[in-house]
């Protein structure tokens, strides 16, 4: 008799444990994204590789210094957010907050650059290229470190 009593309360117990309605959080959460979707944004990651070797006209945040051309090299140090995205057709849209500053040498000042930047970036198959930087607020300091 005891043997019958602990089936039925290992059965009931088993049956509790199995709920097969799924979670609404499993549903709403970005990694429930169809594989095929997942190559329709850029990572910040990214972003910071396809940057490097391209150039930004920039000025003086204080307004004070002359505009220049802030070129992006690989070895500098480089923050990527990701502020908003839009896709088009086969353009993605990407507007991000980027900080990055240069390696001064020992009789170079410090230089950094901060603010947004519009990338646009073109679909190649399932691979985005960067095609085109627009400046909306990046601009430089001179002897301000991160």
């Amino acid at each position: 008799m005891t043997r019958i009593i602990l089936t039925i309360i290992a059965m009931l117990l088993a049956l509790t444990g199995c709920d097969l309605t799924p979670t609404p959080s499993a549903t709403t959460t970005p990694e429930a994204l169809p594989v095929a979707d997942k190559f329709l944004s850029v990572p910040e990651e990214k972003i910071a590789r396809d940057i490097v070797g391209k150039s930004v006209q920039v000025s003086d945040a204080a307004g004070d210094g002359p505009s220049d051309t802030w070129t992006f090299e690989a070895d500098e140090y480089r923050h990527v957010e990701i502020l908003e995205s839009r896709r088009s057709d086969n353009d993605l849209t990407i507007v991000v907050y980027m900080t990055t500053r240069n390696n001064p040498k020992p009789d170079e000042a410090s230089i950094q650059a901060s603010g947004k930047l519009r990338l646009i970036y073109e679909q190649q198959g399932t691979k985005w290229l960067l095609g085109k930087i627009e400046n909306l607020t990046f601009s430089y300091s001179i002897g301000v470190g991160i």
